[in-house]
């Protein structure tokens, strides 16, 4: 069986407001990556390629979704109210300076309570901190009493401030807060290693094409084994992740059909499913 055939959950996806993806048409014309993040053409694409469900996840951008976290939490709520049998969603914050610590948790709650969004997602690179800053704590406290997961981007490609989503600082915060279900995104980038040592879940949006381009495909695929099936999920980082990439490199791997099963769909329900952490 191919990747295009099985039952799917893209747990990264970025889809963007209309005025947005407007702009990056606009200026990079229809073929550029983010000119596809619309919501109708996302629809398009999912049905294309058989995902049946998407995670839209911010990335505390205040250019690529709102300046106010409130309006980008309503816009990725309102896709979740309107096609509740495609998209769930997680909440934005964004780099308030001194106001930070004290206005997030109310931000994630009622992003969650009012809106409908189900997870946090912090992108440390974009909010000009490390991902074990303390001034994250109220807020990470704040999603582990709701009883709802956090993604952290982690990918430290460059040198610099960029190394501030590194694992290794994800892994801090994970000993804080043991009650806290945490997603290491792009599998730790660069620094996947840390990411297999200390992190639990982890999804391979992004990293995988560039695993391949950088270890070749027999390499990249024991750099998922280690991890293993029991922590991997299927994400893609849309619009920079290609479908057609993704299916025939995951198609040349050593996977099981039930591996597959639990890469692809039961592991990020898993997550999204309060009742089945427990």
């Amino acid at each position: 069986m191919s990747w295009r055939t099985y039952r799917k959950f893209d747990a990264h996806v970025h889809v963007l407001p209309g005025e947005r993806a407007a702009q990056f048409i606009a200026s990079g014309g229809p073929d550029a990556a983010w000119s596809r993040c619309g919501t109708e053409d996302f629809l398009r694409r999912m049905d294309q390629y058989g995902i049946e469900k998407a995670l839209l996840v911010p990335a505390n951008d205040p250019y690529l979704y709102y300046q106010d976290p409130h309006e980008t939490n309503r816009f990725l709520g309102g896709l979740v109210k309107a096609h509740p049998d495609r998209f769930c969603g997680f909440a934005d914050v964004v780099d308030c300076g001194a106001y930070f610590v004290e206005h997030t948790p109310w931000i994630l709650e009622e992003a969650v309570k009012e809106y409908g969004l189900c997870g946090l997602k912090i992108h440390p690179t974009n909010l000009h901190m490390d991902a074990d800053d303390l001034r994250l704590v109220p807020v990470l406290r704040k999603a582990a009493d709701l009883g709802v997961p956090v993604m952290f981007h982690a990918n430290p490609c460059r040198l610099g401030f960029h190394d501030n989503c590194a694992p290794d600082k994800i892994n801090r915060m994970i000993q804080i807060f043991p009650d806290l279900t945490v997603i290491t995104a792009h599998l730790g980038g660069t620094k996947y290693l840390d990411a297999l040592t200390g992190c639990t879940w982890a999804d391979i949006s992004y990293i995988l094409p560039k695993l391949v381009e950088w270890h070749g495909l027999e390499q990249a695929n024991r750099i998922l084994r280690a991890f293993g099936p029991d922590r991997l999920i299927f994400g893609t980082d849309f619009p920079q992740g290609e479908y057609d990439v993704y299916f025939d490199i995951l198609d040349r791997m050593d996977f099981t059909e039930e591996e597959i099963r639990r890469i692809a769909w039961e592991n990020i329900t898993k997550i999204l499913t309060p009742e089945e952490r427990t």
